[in-house]
């Protein structure tokens, strides 16, 4: 399918994960748009739409469980790619995982959301939702990328205020809060 082109992608001696990243995420969209489906990139990997670029060795990626089928029937035809179990592909030239996460499933603390984009093809996630995603996560990691999202982007209080905030339970919102002040302490 696409063999040449992901041959000639990682055929160089030594490139970090970002930068394989960087590189498979065309391929990947190439695939979705294949199928026919919209797909939406969260986590570490959508770091880097928003200033910030951060060694992950996955991608993830959320569609509906229907999409997700489409999207592995073509993978699974692709020898560079390999599935390892539970919504998981490996790509083997560069080492990445691809992980499917279903719109509606619960993940930790919340639900991955819709796709928000229409278009097949990869969309990254809205700032406002990966915000509210890395502090649903609740793990330390994930709090930290939500200061190193506000510090980088000298998001002000009334971005999370009116865009945030609705997005969160509570308790999380009050996690918003604090970190929102000591990403402030840290610029």
């Amino acid at each position: 399918m696409f063999k040449e082109e992901i041959n000639n992608v990682f055929s160089s001696k030594c490139f970090t994960l970002t930068e394989a990243r960087e590189k498979l995420l065309p391929l990947l969209d190439k695939i979705t748009k294949q199928a026919g489906v919209p797909a939406m990139i969260i986590g570490g990997a959508a770091l880097s739409k928003y200033n910030y670029n951060r060694s992950t060795e996955d991608i993830d990626i959320v569609t509906t469980v229907d999409d997700a089928y489409k999207i592995g029937d073509l993978l699974q035809l692709n020898k560079d790619f390999t599935f390892i179990g539970h919504s998981k592909f490996k790509h083997i030239p560069s080492g990445l995982s691809i992980n499917f996460c279903p719109e509606g499933v619960k993940a930790g603390h919340g639900k991955f959301p819709k796709p928000e984009g229409s278009e097949p093809g990869l969309h990254y996630v809205k700032l406002p939702s990966l915000l509210a995603m890395k502090i649903q996560a609740k793990r330390q990691k994930d709090r930290g990328d939500y200061v190193e999202l506000i510090k980088r982007n000298t998001i002000p209080w009334q971005f999370i205020e009116q865009e945030v905030l609705p997005l969160l339970s509570s308790m999380d919102k009050k996690w918003a809060e604090i970190l929102w002040k000591q990403a402030q302490k840290e610029l």
